[in-house]
């Protein structure tokens, strides 16, 4: 039997996370600690601060309840983590989607050093948005998926260990890209990890190229009848929480909720608006959307909540790279 494994992860915990934290756990392998985002200046002791904190212990749920959390606030001092996690321990760090880069001299304090999940098939769409960029960019089903690498002093650069891809079904909204997501975070960290640490995959360089970086503006989305009412619509519902999604109304901005029903072939009518509900032509239909407000935003989390919850076990076909044996 292989020796267990200890790691610092970086990352929020939330029900996209757990998964994987808990796929860790149950290989028989110890979580150090997680560094979490911690409350901003003046915020330590707030309403939302305290909602975030029990957020955290319900998705870790009984089994990792005793698991160390440190929050990690800005401006971020690495020395002073650095003193903390040197001490536990650990064979290596595992990070998923935070911000900033992790300097060198954290992550020389692991033998193995630093692994990362990204949430696109690299090199492509490396950056901090990609799942929104690959939506936007009409390309979600060709580079959409998880990909661990090694870390490196560069954004998402590092040698790629292995990826899974995500199926066209798991872009129907943000509910069901957060649970793929999660699904695959979870089966490489559980299967592929131990792996590299124990000398079996050695991964490959990334190819060079030019790749398209994957973030996205505030500015709001402006969507034209040139787009199809499906490209939209999943527009409307991965995105459009995040970053707004409008349509011109008499040439001002009307951000766009849930999709609502098709009203049958684009009629060349100019866009309208009126009780909560708009109606404008895509490319190959006449639609009529929710306006975005407090109860489309209610809607969309309800709905995306029910369709996790239809969701079974997922399987996934893992690509590995740099295979030793």
């Amino acid at each position: 039997m292989e020796t267990p494994l200890s790691a610092v992860f970086v990352t929020e915990v939330s029900y996209v996370t757990a998964p994987m934290l808990g796929s860790w756990v149950d290989k028989g392998h110890r979580i150090a600690a997680i560094v979490v985002p911690g409350p901003r200046p003046g915020k330590r002791f707030s309403f939302s601060t305290l909602r975030r904190r029990l957020r955290r212990r319900a998705a870790l749920g009984s089994r990792l309840r005793h698991t160390r959390l440190i929050e990690f606030s800005q401006p971020y001092d690495w020395d002073a983590l650095g003193r903390e996690i040197g001490t536990l321990g650990a064979d290596l760090l595992i990070c998923f989607a935070f911000k900033n880069l992790i300097p060198r001299s954290a992550l020389e304090l692991f033998p193995q050093g630093g692994l990362n999940l990204h949430p696109a098939l690299l090199p492509h769409y490396r950056g901090p948005n990609p799942i929104y960029r690959l939506v936007v960019d009409q390309v979600h089903e060709s580079h959409g998926g998880v990909t661990l690498h090694k870390m490196t002093s560069g954004f998402d650069e590092g040698d790629i260990l292995a990826q899974v891809e995500l199926a066209k079904a798991d872009w129907h909204s943000a509910g069901t890209v957060a649970q793929a997501l999660a699904d695959g975070m979870a089966a490489l960290v559980a299967d592929v990890v131990p792996e590299f640490c124990h000398g079996k995959l050695a991964g490959s360089p990334q190819p060079d190229g030019t790749y398209v970086w994957a973030r996205l503006d505030r500015d709001p989305l402006i969507v034209s009848g040139q787009s199809s009412a499906e490209h939209v619509a999943r527009l409307c519902r991965i995105v459009g929480s995040s970053f707004p999604v409008n349509v011109l109304v008499r040439g001002e901005p009307v951000r766009l909720g849930q999709p609502v029903r098709r009203l049958g072939p684009p009629t060349g009518e100019a866009a309208k608006s009126r009780w909560g509900l708009v109606e404008f032509d895509c490319a190959d239909a006449r639609v009529v959307h929710l306006a975005y407000n407090g109860f489309s935003r209610r809607l969309l989390r309800w709905q995306s909540r029910r369709r996790r919850a239809r969701q079974g076990p997922r399987s996934f076909e893992i690509v590995r790279f740099g295979a030793t044996d």
